[in-house]
C-alpha cells in the first residue's frame, strides 16, 4: 500500500463524501450550469450556487457575487494581473512587494512585468523565526508602492504569516492587497469581515480536497473598479449582447465551468466544516510532531523547520547529510513506497533563506487521513534509508 506525504501539493485521498458526490453528479447531473431550463442544468446551476456560498461562508464574506471561481490559484493570480494592467494603478511604473516565502505563481508573472518595465519590484524579507518581517515591510514602502503580495502560509516551511498585522499595514498605506491562502485555508482560519484585502486567491486541491482544476479568487469593490478583463466569451447570461458585461462574477467567469471540480469543492468544504477546522489543525500539529520526536535523533537527519511554533502547520521539512533530496524521495519510494515530494517547491527564495537552495529538501506533508500506523511506517523508513543509499 502507498503511504502519501505529499498533501502540500495535492491531498490524498479524498474524503468518501467527496467522491460519492462526485460520481453522483457524473452518473445523475453532468450538464453545465445556466445553459438551459431543463432540470440537470438548473441543479448544476444549485450546485454552482451553493458552492460560491459555502466558500464565502468559510471565509466570513458577505458578498459571493465577487467570489470568481478559476481553473486555480496561479490563473486566478494571471487573471488579476492581465486585467490590472492597462488601469492607472500601473502608469508611472508601480512598485510591488512581494514576500521572499512566495511560490512561482506570484514570482513569475511579477519578474515577466518587471523584465518589461512595467513595475519595479522588491522582496520583503523574512525574520530569524522564518515568518514575513513586518518592521521590514514597512520600511520597504515607498510613495510609488502600489502592492504588496503574499501568501499566508509557506508552501514549503508550513509558517503562517500574521495577515491581519500586514493587512493593517497595508490599510495605513493605502496599498492594494493580494493574497494567496491556496496553502492555508482549510487548515487555518480566515475571516474576511476583520481583513483589509483588495483580493484573496485559494485553490482547491490542497486543504479544500477538491479535484485539481479548480479554484479562484475573492476581489474587493475598491480593486473591481480598475479591473478591465482580457478574457471573453459565452457566460451563458446576457447572451444577446456581443460584449462581456460587467455583472459579477460573469465578468470574469467565461467559458464552460468545471463542475466536477466545483463539486468536489463543495463537497470538500461541507466535510471540513463537519470535522472543524481548528480540529484539522490540531490534528496535523500532533502528526508532525510525532515525526519529529521519532526523527530528532537520527544522526544523518537536519530537521530544516520548526513544527513547534504556534502558527504552523502542514509541513517537516528534511535533509540528509549523505544524499540529495531527490535521492531519498527515490529510495522511500521504492523500498518502501512513501510518497513525499523533494526539491525546490516551486519555491527557490525560501530556499536561499533556509541555506538548501538549489538542491531542497524533502518535504513530508501528512493528511488527516494518515493513520498512527503510516505515521509509524514513515518515521521506520526514516531511520532505515541510509541502509540504501
Amino acid at each position: 500500500m502507498n503511504l502519501y506525504f505529499d498533501n502540500s501539493s495535492t491531498s490524498f485521498p479524498k474524503p468518501k463524501q467527496v467522491v460519492d458526490d462526485i460520481n453522483y453528479f457524473i452518473t445523475h447531473i453532468g450538464a453545465s450550469p445556466s445553459r438551459g431550463q431543463y432540470n440537470s442544468s438548473l441543479e448544476s446551476s444549485k450546485l454552482l450556487f451553493n458552492c460560491r456560498n459555502i466558500m464565502c461562508e468559510l471565509l466570513n464574506y458577505n458578498k459571493p457575487e465577487n467570489l470568481v471561481f478559476t481553473h486555480n490559484a496561479t490563473y486566478a493570480f494571471n487573471i488579476l494581473l492581465h486585467s490590472l494592467i492597462n488601469s492607472s494603478i500601473f502608469e508611472g511604473t508601480p512598485n510591488i512587494l512581494v514576500s521572499k516565502l512566495d511560490h512561482n505563481a506570484t514570482y513569475r508573472p511579477l519578474l515577466k512585468l518587471k523584465q518589461q518595465n512595467k513595475i519595479t519590484l522588491d522582496f520583503i524579507d523574512c525574520n530569524d523565526r522564518l515568518f514575513i518581517d513586518c518592521d521590514n515591510l514597512i520600511s520597504k514602502i515607498t510613495p510609488n508602492t502600489k502592492f504588496v503580495i503574499i501568501s499566508s502560509m509557506s508552501n514549503v516551511l508550513g509558517n503562517i504569516h500574521d495577515i491581519e498585522k500586514i493587512s493593517k499595514i497595508c490599510k495605513e498605506h493605502n496599498i492594494f492587497l493580494i493574497i494567496d491562502v491556496s496553502q492555508s485555508i482549510g487548515v487555518s482560519n480566515i475571516d474576511l469581515s476583520n481583513l483589509y484585502f483588495s483580493a484573496i486567491i485559494f485553490t482547491g486541491h490542497k486543504n479544500l480536497f477538491s479535484t485539481t482544476g479548480v479554484g479562484g479568487f475573492v476581489i474587493s469593490d475598491k480593486l473591481l473598479q480598475y479591473c478591465d478583463n482580457s478574457f471573453l466569451g459565452g457566460t451563458g447570461s446576457m447572451s444577446s449582447s456581443l460584449i462581456n458585461k460587467d455583472n459579477m462574477p460573469d465578468y470574469f467567469e467565461i467559458g464552460t465551468i468545471n463542475m466536477i471540480g466545483i463539486c468536489s469543492l463543495l463537497s470538500g468544504v461541507r466535510y471540513i466544516s463537519s470535522m472543524g477546522i481548528n480540529n484539522i489543525y490540531e490534528e496535523k500539529k500532533h502528526m508532525l510532531q510525532n515525526i519529529y520526536n521519532a526523527i530528532y535523533d537520527v544522526n544523518d537527519i537536519i530537521i530544516l523547520n520548526d513544527v513547534f511554533l504556534d502558527n504552523q502547520n502542514s509541513n517537516i521539512c528534511i535533509n540528509y547529510k549523505s544524499m540529495s533530496p531527490d535521492q531519498v524521495s527515490y529510495i522511500l519510494n521504492k523500498e518502501f513506497n512513501i510518497s513525499v515530494r523533494s526539491g525546490l517547491h516551486c519555491a527557490p527564495y525560501t530556499h536561499m533563506e533556509i541555506g538548501t537552495y538549489p538542491y531542497g529538501c524533502v518535504r513530508i506533508s501528512p493528511s488527516i487521513f494518515n493513520t498512527k500506523k503510516d505515521i509509524e511506517l514513515l518515521n521506520l523508513a526514516l531511520s532505515k534509508v541510509n541502509d540504501y543509499k
